[in-house]
């Protein structure tokens, strides 16, 4: 048998090998040579989407103020890095572009209207991931807070049928901040998770003058549920 005639036979075989012949492995240390499969390392990359349900709280109305929530959606990125060799402490950050939406019902000062507002949102909080008895599932409850800015949007007045900018002097401020809480779970390098969002910053332009009760101490704030969908890198 000539040499020309081995070569099909040592193609097949290199072809057969595992990618990762010659590595030595431990326990609980991924056999995947690939970024996406190694879903136990100290740092990660996620891509996140999913449902927003807003709210907008007019302090001190006395229940005149009515809105109701307008479901939206966000996605964006996250990165997340251990905090130090003990306890699986994980500080998570990213970019999300969010939106949020507030119907207002008409009273005898304002008329039927509908806001959306579009942020660039950064999230910063703290994770503990807690493993569980079934493999390769794990628990992450986790707090930090968040901060955004408006990027855009629409308010839409049905009585005198305009859209308008839902940012402004006499309307919303574009920053907005507070705390976020909630909770995930992590199936390898899927991810689901339920969160919070408590706005502590005041929204109301300085020259909010939509509503003129007495009692109305100029004080809007907003909160935000979110559920998640997302997988990690």
């Amino acid at each position: 048998m000539t040499k020309k005639s081995f070569l099909p036979y040592i193609l097949l075989l290199l072809i057969a090998m595992p990618v990762n012949a010659g590595k030595d492995f431990y326990e609980g240390e991924p056999v995947y040579a690939s970024r996406w499969r190694d879903y136990r390392r100290s740092s990660y990359f996620g891509l996140r989407f999913g449902l927003n349900v807003p709210t907008v709280r007019y302090k001190g109305t006395g229940g005149e103020a009515q809105t109701n929530p307008l479901p939206r959606y966000h996605i964006g990125l996250v990165y997340g890095n251990k905090l130090g060799d003990g306890l699986p402490f994980y500080l998570e950050s990213g970019l999300i572009y969010t939106e949020k939406g507030t119907e207002i019902e008409a009273t005898e000062e304002v008329e039927f209207k509908k806001c959306y507002m579009r942020y660039l949102e950064i999230p910063i909080v703290l994770k503990y991931k807690l493993n569980t008895n079934a493999d390769d599932f794990t628990v992450q409850p986790f707090f930090g807070g968040f901060m955004a800015v408006g990027v855009g949007g629409t308010a839409k007045l049905y009585d005198s049928r305009t859209k308008i900018d839902p940012f402004g002097a006499d309307r919303y401020k574009r920053f907005d901040a507070g705390l976020r809480v909630g909770c995930g779970m992590a199936f390898q390098n899927f991810y689901f998770e339920m969160g919070y969002d408590i706005g502590l910053f005041n929204i109301a332009g300085r020259n909010y003058s939509e509503y003129h009760y007495d009692d109305f101490d100029g004080h809007i704030r907003t909160g935000n549920l979110t559920m998640s969908l997302g997988v990690d890198f």
